[in-house]
C-alpha cells in the first residue's frame, strides 16, 4: 500500500462497510475523557447496553460512592515518502511500507459523595512496520501511568463542583490549543503532573494551574521529567454572545529550548486573547499571542496572530463549507540585536498537520478549505497550505521546538516553505467508533529546496478509533 490512490480505497471500503451500523444515537465521549458526563444513563428511562454497564457502578449502599470505566482502542496505518523533504539522519530507512500504530489506553473514575473524585488512566502506545526507532516522546509508550489525580470538590453546597482543586497527573487542553494541549493525532497524548485550580459559575470558566510536562519513554513506567514548568491561568467568559471570548496568561521556564541552536536557560510569559464563535453557519476562531521574558541574556519580543474563518450551507445539497485561515508568527529578525523574536508555542497540537515536522514558530501560512457533508456523520475537507518563514534570519522548527532547518552548511535567504495539499475524512459511525483518513501532498519551497534535498513530501494515514 505505497500510493494514495490505495489508501483513499481501502478508506472509501470501510465506510461503506460501516455505514449499515451508524443508526445509534450518537452522543459526545470527549477527548478529554474526564470530562465525559455519562449521568443520562441513572434515568429509569434508559436502558443500558453493552458498555453503558461500566458506567456510574454504584459501591455504596446509597449510591453516593460509584465507579465509572472507560477506554479507548486506536488502529492507525500511515504511510510517509521523504519524511522531512527528504533530509533524514543517517542510517534511516526511508523505504518501508508504512507502520501500524496502536493505542490503548484505559481509565477509571471513582466519585466518593460529592467531594471527592479519584481519576487514573493507563497508556499502551506500539509501533509495528517501521525499521527505523521510534520518533521520541510521541510514538511509543509500552506502559505508562498517563493519568492520575486527586480532585477536592471546594464549592458550595449544591455546587460542589464550581469550585476545583485537582492534583496529580493530568491533561490539559486549552481554547484552540496553539499554547497547550493534550496533542490528540500523534500516537501518544501528553499528560502534566501539578495542580490546577478550576472554577465556574453562569459567566466565567476560570482554570489556573502549575504544572510540568510528562516525558514519555518507550520501555514501562519508566516517565520522566525534566526542567521545564508551566504556571498560569485561562478564562473563558462564555455569556458573551455571539462571539465569546477567552483571556491567558501562562509563565514558561524551561532549560531544553534551542534557538538557531543555541541553548540556554528561558523564563517567558504569554499574554494572549481569543474571540470565537461556533454558530450553524459560521465558525469564527481568532488568537492574539505577545511574549516577553528572557532567553539567556536575550530580551523576548515575539507575538502569533492566527485567524480562521468557515461558512456552512446546512441547507445545500451535501452541505459544502468553505474557510479561509492565516497565521502570522513571529521568528528572529537579528541574530545581533540582543533580542529574540522567535515565538515558542511550548507544548501546541499539530497545527499544521501530521505530513510535515512544522510547528507554529517563525511561520507564515495561508489555508483556503473546501468542505462537504454527504451524510449525517461523514466530513470531508480539502486544504490548500501555503507556508514561508516569518524571518529568514531565522530557522524551521517542530512542535517541540526542535529546529529542523537550515544546518551550518545549509543557509538560505530565500522564505517559501512548502504547499500543502490536503484530504481529511472523518466518519462518526455511532457514539463509540470514528473512522478518519488523513492525506496531504507537500511540494517544496525555495527555502526548503536550498537548505536540503527538496523533495516532495507524500502523507497517508487510516485510523479506526473505539472509545467506551
Amino acid at each position: 500500500m505505497k500510493t494514495l490512490l490505495d489508501i483513499l480505497f481501502i478508506t472509501f471500503g470501510m465506510l461503506l462497510g460501516f455505514t449499515i451500523y451508524s443508526h445509534a444515537q450518537v452522543r459526545p465521549i470527549h477527548d478529554l475523557r474526564y470530562n465525559d458526563n455519562f449521568s443520562y444513563l441513572l434515568s429509569d428511562t434508559v436502558q443500558k447496553k453493552g458498555t453503558d454497564h461500566l458506567k456510574w457502578m454504584p459501591i455504596s449502599k446509597g449510591g453516593n460512592t460509584k465507579w465509572s470505566l472507560g477506554g479507548e482502542v486506536r488502529e492507525w496505518y500511515e504511510y510517509r515518502k521523504n519524511s522531512n523533504f527528504g533530509d533524514v539522519p543517517p542510517g534511516m530507512i526511508t523505504d518501508y511500507d508504512g507502520s501500524l500504530q496502536h493505542r490503548l489506553m484505559l481509565h477509571a473514575d471513582l466519585q466518593v459523595n460529592t467531594r471527592i473524585r479519584v481519576f487514573g488512566q493507563l497508556n499502551n502506545t506500539l509501533e509495528l512496520g517501521n525499521p527505523n526507532p521510534p520518533v521520541p516522546e510521541i510514538i511509543v509508550d509500552g506502559l505508562g501511568l498517563h493519568q492520575f489525580f486527586l480532585d477536592l470538590n471546594v464549592g458550595k453546597k449544591g455546587n460542589e463542583k464550581g469550585r476545583i482543586i485537582r492534583i496529580g497527573r493530568q491533561e490539559l487542553d486549552f481554547g484552540n490549543g496553539l499554547l497547550i494541549s493534550s496533542r490528540e493525532g500523534p500516537n501518544n497524548r501528553q499528560a502534566f503532573d501539578g495542580i490546577s485550580y478550576i472554577a465556574k459559575n453562569k459567566n466565567i470558566d476560570l482554570h489556573a494551574l502549575f504544572a510540568t510536562p510528562v516525558i514519555i519513554h518507550p520501555e514501562v513506567f519508566d516517565n520522566s521529567h525534566i526542567n521545564e514548568f508551566i504556571w498560569g491561568a485561562y478564562a473563558s467568559f462564555r455569556k458573551l454572545k455571539p462571539l465569546k471570548l477567552d483571556l491567558y496568561y501562562f509563565g514558561f521556564y524551561s532549560e531544553r529550548r534551542q534557538f538557531n541552536y543555541v541553548s540556554g536557560k528561558q523564563n517567558r510569559h504569554t499574554i494572549g486573547g481569543r474571540l470565537w464563535q461556533r454558530g450553524r453557519r459560521l465558525w469564527v476562531d481568532t488568537d492574539m499571542m505577545y511574549q516577553t521574558g528572557t532567553f539567556n541574556d536575550l530580551m523576548v519580543h515575539a507575538f502569533n496572530a492566527t485567524a480562521e474563518v468557515h461558512y456552512f450551507f446546512p441547507d445545500v445539497f451535501l452541505k459544502p463549507m468553505i474557510g479561509l485561515g492565516a497565521s502570522y508568527v513571529s521568528g528572529d529578525y537579528d541574530p545581533n540585536d540582543k533580542q529574540l523574536n522567535t515565538f515558542d508555542p511550548m507544548y501546541p497540537k499539530p497545527v499544521y498537520g501530521l505530513a510535515m515536522a512544522q510547528g507554529p514558530s517563525n511561520i507564515t501560512h495561508i489555508k483556503p478549505t473546501f468542505g462537504l457533508q454527504p451524510l449525517e456523520r461523514l466530513y470531508i475537507n480539502f486544504s490548500w497550505y501555503y507556508l514561508a518563514r516569518t524571518s529568514n534570519k531565522d530557522g524551521s522548527y517542530a512542535p517541540s521546538m526542535v529546529q529542523v532547518r537550515p544546518s551550518s552548511e545549509t543557509q538560505s535567504d530565500q522564505y517559501g516553505v512548502g504547499i500543502q495539499y490536503g484530504l481529511d475524512i472523518f466518519y462518526i459511525i455511532n457514539q463509540h467508533f470514528t473512522l478518519m483518513s488523513f492525506n496531504s501532498y507537500v511540494t517544496p519551497g525555495s527555502y526548503v529546496k536550498e537548505t536540503g534535498m527538496g523533495k516532495p513530501i507524500t502523507f497517508s494515514a487510516v485510523a479506526l478509533q473505539y472509545k467506551f
